[in-house]
């Protein structure tokens, strides 16, 4: 089914207009009845019949021409299929076609005057739009402009109780990086409505959503942020209440609110609970500087007389063996392929520009959650070599979905203090597909490359997990390794 749903981990919908074909086919048909259909087409050997087949379905009914669509974009004729597509939206302006392009296109666009002006449209033109979706949407937006009246308006505008809870969750992480009190009152409200109905119970067996499905899982969700919120405010001890059940309800999970939760212990004073917790986060390198900090200082109050600073250096000694270890395993030995790019400044490279470097490609987007979640792991790494004139990073912007992809990714790396290199990986008009990613053949992003001095690639790495610590040592490792394996 086509999913226009917008929650924490895909605020983002296709906007790619090709890919877009294949989806809408799948939202008004069943799985089965696209394969008949494509079978329809794909299995005819008679060429004659195959085109008055083809001539049928554009003249046909908007199904007919999604199927059309489908099977253009089966054989990569994405000149063909974008076509179809124009036309089919030109013969069916009020279609279900019409309606989803705008709906992704009010989360695409940037510019919250032409939200609102995409808004009006779609609630002009049809009257059973979803909702919900489009204030959604322009929360979204006016948290991007800091702009907090309008997020509460469009916020209080939605109609149902999961709707407001997913919308309040989004934007209350983006508005906590310029304005933390009003993050705090927004999630502040969503729990006391969830008190005032009553936590809802844990499910009877592990595994069991229970009779209020995700209720339960969401309201803690709503708990680890307010919990985070208040940490950033200095108030732990309003802070540890929540950290506690938070930490209990998932059984001491380790991450990053583990580490949340052994930093507000520390604050607090509970330094016997705080050390094992924080222990085991670094050595398995989850830790940050301000975690850091915290375990020494505990450790020092369970342990007068010993060194901290030396046992920190054990554990961190241990993480990067074990790394190191799991990185030799990942070697490869393959030809990089030839790519060309644009920098920020327009000036064109290729592979060829950087024989006898070691490079890193990260291929990346703005509107993808988990590149921009390696990010801080990916400057740790960058600053360890920034003195080192034989490492290259090239991060890469590709799958754009906004008109001016150079002006939209230099605006986040700028507003967000990272000292990246940029490049531009450019939809191409023709073929419609990004060349440099479709070389390497990447099927999502965040991915990342180590290619050696003699152009071989020696590591390739898809998507984040968290750990920056981890995360920086491991791609120091495999840059390290690349340069040994080149040089024997």
């Amino acid at each position: 089914m086509l999913s226009l749903q917008l929650n924490n981990k895909n605020y983002k919908l296709m906007n790619n207009k090709i890919i877009l074909s294949c989806l809408l086919l799948a939202a008004l048909t069943s799985r089965a009845q696209q394969k008949m259909g494509l079978e329809y087409l794909t299995r005819e050997p008679n060429t004659e019949v195959l085109k008055q087949k083809i001539q049928t379905l554009g003249h046909g009914t908007e199904q007919d021409r999604w199927l059309l669509m489908n099977y253009y974009e089966s054989r990569k004729d994405m000149m063909r299929a974008d076509s179809v597509l124009q036309a089919t939206v030109g013969f069916y302006p009020l279609g279900r076609l019409a309606y989803i392009q705008l709906a992704n296109k009010i989360v695409s666009e940037s510019d919250v005057v032409k939200k609102e002006q995409i808004a009006a449209k779609i609630l002009r033109d049809f009257p059973d739009a979803d909702k919900n979706r489009i204030h959604h949407s322009l929360a979204y937006g006016y948290a991007s402009v800091k702009n907090i009246p309008k997020v509460v308006e469009n916020i209080n505008a939605l109609s149902t109780p999961g709707a407001k809870s997913s919308a309040t969750m989004i934007v209350a992480k983006l508005i906590m990086n310029y304005n933390l009190p009003a993050a705090e009152s927004l999630i502040r409200t969503q729990i006391d409505e969830v008190l005032k109905a009553g936590v809802p119970a844990p499910p009877p067996r592990e595994g069991d959503t229970g009779q209020h499905g995700n209720a339960r899982p969401a309201y803690f969700m709503f708990l680890e942020l307010y919990t985070n919120i208040l940490v950033k405010m200095g108030k732990y001890d309003e802070a540890l209440k929540y950290a506690k059940q938070v930490y209990v309800e998932n059984k001491g999970r380790k991450d990053e609110f583990t580490a949340t939760y052994g930093l507000i212990l520390s604050k607090t004073g509970d330094h016997k609970d705080a050390v094992p917790l924080l222990e085991t986060l670094i050595a398995d390198g989850k830790g940050n500087t301000e975690m850091k900090a915290a375990f020494k200082f505990s450790f020092a109050k369970l342990n007068p007389g010993k060194d901290p600073s030396a046992y920190l250096a054990q554990l961190e000694r241990g993480m990067k063996g074990k790394i190191e270890a799991e990185v030799a395993k990942m070697l490869i030995n393959i030809d990089a392929p030839n790519f060309s790019l644009k920098d920020a400044n327009g000036k064109i490279v290729s592979l060829a520009d950087f024989k006898g470097k070691t490079i890193v490609l990260d291929f990346w987007a703005t509107w993808c959650m988990p590149c921009i979640g390696s990010f801080p792991a990916m400057q740790i790494a960058v600053d360890m070599y920034k003195a080192d004139p034989n490492v290259k990073f090239l991060f890469i912007h590709t799958w754009e979905r906004t008109e001016d992809p150079l002006t939209d990714a230099k605006s986040f790396l700028a507003n967000n203090n990272y000292k990246f290199d940029l490049y531009i990986d450019a939809r191409d008009i023709k073929t419609k597909a990004n060349p440099a990613i479709t070389a390497f053949g990447a099927r999502g992003i965040p991915a990342k490359f180590v290619i050696d001095a003699a152009g071989k690639i020696r590591f390739k790495v898809n998507g984040f997990s968290g750990g920056n610590e981890a995360a920086a040592a491991e791609l120091s490792a495999m840059i390290e390794m690349s340069k040994n394996v080149n040089s024997n």
